[in-house]
């Protein structure tokens, strides 16, 4: 957002910090929980190394009340993200019960026909979706197991403008 080579000094804002709990192999534990150091709706700064966030939060903490079809529901915000130096906004806005939010820890692209290689934190990634791991959640499963008949949908908005 900044033609930096790094998010840093991205002001991010996230409208919930219900996430999926993961266990030591990252496999969510079916627990959803507040992560640490984000609180709803208010600003934080990505930095050069933190936070590190590659996790599935939760807009809609009701499993069962997300239907197979969301485009009928009112479009939520996600987050919206604002670069001071360049004066972009970035708006994300989804019927989607959750959305993967992820800072590039892993990010390693090499440099391609004269474009400069791009590493840790060079991106950030919002990510409209279902609850991760679903299909193995009997509680979750409804949400994505598509019966004979049914039509699957969302909407998906993404905003962005300069001051």
């Amino acid at each position: 957002m900044s033609g930096d080579p790094t998010i840093e000094g991205t002001e991010a804002t996230l409208s919930t910090n219900n996430y999926l709990a993961l266990n030591e192999d990252e496999i969510p534990t079916g627990a959803i929980e507040s992560f640490p150091g984000i609180t709803p709706n208010k600003t934080f700064t990505l930095g050069p190394e933190k936070p590190d966030v590659d996790h599935c939060f939760i807009t809609n903490t009701n499993p069962s009340s997300a239907p197979i079809d969301t485009r009928q529901l009112p479009l939520q915000t996600l987050g919206t993200f604002y670069h001071p130096k360049s004066k972009i906004h970035l708006e994300i806005q989804s019927t989607e019960p959750a959305f993967q939010f992820y800072t590039g820890k892993h990010i390693d692209v090499p440099a391609v026909d004269g474009l400069s290689a791009r590493g840790p934190r060079a991106g950030f990634a919002v990510e409209p979706s279902r609850y991760i791991n679903a299909v193995n959640n009997d509680k979750w499963r409804g949400m994505v197991l598509l019966k004979k008949g049914q039509k699957y949908g969302s909407r998906n908005l993404y905003r962005g403008w300069r001051d």
